[in-house]
């Protein structure tokens, strides 16, 4: 007898085209240039892999509704707390390019602003 349980082939079929539609519309990863600024609303985060190993990323849309993934450095994850952002928030994120520690160490710099708005969409 076979204890495998299978799954209704509609939920299977719903379950492929959502899957699908979601690897179509998977965000593009921000890779800045000093200067460049990451601007639109704070909508979540995901787990993922990059040349580093595995850390967060944040998802921001775009005012044309475009996703983008940055990738979550501890300082990013710092101020976002410290500035109270939320998912629904707005954020502008700008690349500060190479910096030096003062113990010689290189690390990406980064401002943040986040405008918390009267009300989120």
């Amino acid at each position: 007898m076979n204890d495998l349980i299978e799954t209704p082939k509609t939920e299977l079929s719903n379950r492929f085209s959502a899957l699908r539609a979601q690897a179509a519309t998977a965000p593009e990863t921000w890779e800045p240039v000093a200067g460049e600024c990451l601007v639109g609303q704070l909508i979540g985060h995901q787990r993922a892999s990059g040349i580093y190993g595995e850390n967060y990323q944040i998802l921001i849309k775009d005012e044309a509704g475009n996703v983008t993934a940055a990738w979550l450095t501890g300082w990013l994850k710092e101020n976002l707390g410290a500035q109270g952002a939320d998912v629904g928030d707005l954020i502008a994120i700008t690349f500060l390019g190479k910096r030096k520690s003062p113990a010689g160490r290189i690390y990406n710099a980064y401002s943040l602003i986040v405008d918390k708005g009267a009300c989120n969409e």
